[in-house]
């Protein structure tokens, strides 16, 4: 059986029309994402495994990255497609271990204001459950999360930033240099 295609397109556009609501509770969150894996008949993580993933989280966006993803579940196809997508063999805590191990750094706040962070949510949400993304192949859909992928970007930023400190730096050390030069010259004048 050829693995369920996710429309990414369709699952933004839905998520972008529809309206901001205040963050589901925690519990709710928590339900909606079990409800999720018995329609697939999947036996949904209990709460001591909730316990468990949000101790391995140790990450203090856990609970929001929880809320978002109950809210792009139903806000979206993407349950439905997720429903086909899940093999009643899955181990939900496993696949919910991997996805918040994945998506760790984003918050809410970006999920929700920011396209290409939504789209690496919703990505890395479709690779867990073993789904592909409509019209592109399985390499495509692997550049793409690459492409997007946050903590990339962050490592870029940070060596960015290193290396122009650094270029600073080289400068600063230029520029008092020729001081000393300029300096040391004025004294064989005098």
């Amino acid at each position: 059986m050829s693995p369920m295609a996710f429309d990414i397109r369709e699952i933004q556009t839905q998520l972008e029309a529809a309206p901001i609501v205040s963050p589901y509770s925690h519990d709710l969150a928590l339900a909606i994402i079990c409800d999720t894996f018995r329609l697939a008949k999947v036996r949904p993580p209990s709460r001591a495994d909730w316990g468990a993933l949000e101790d391995q989280a140790r990450s203090p966006l856990w609970r929001e990255q929880v809320v978002m993803l109950a809210h792009v579940l139903v806000s979206s196809a993407l349950r439905q497609e997720t429903v086909q997508a899940l093999n009643k063999n899955d181990d939900a805590t496993t696949l919910l271990q991997r996805f918040f191990q994945d998506v760790a750094p984003l918050t809410a706040e970006m999920i929700r204001s920011n396209t290409f962070r939504r789209e690496e949510f919703i990505r890395k949400w479709v690779r867990v459950v073993g789904g592909e993304c409509k019209g592109e192949s399985p390499k495509g859909s692997v550049a793409r999360i690459e492409q997007l992928d946050y903590r990339k970007a962050e490592a870029e930023m940070r060596r960015a930033e290193e290396a122009r400190k650094k270029e600073a730096d080289k400068r600063q050390q230029a520029l008092r240099e020729a001081e000393q030069r300029a300096t040391e010259a004025r004294g064989w004048r005098e």
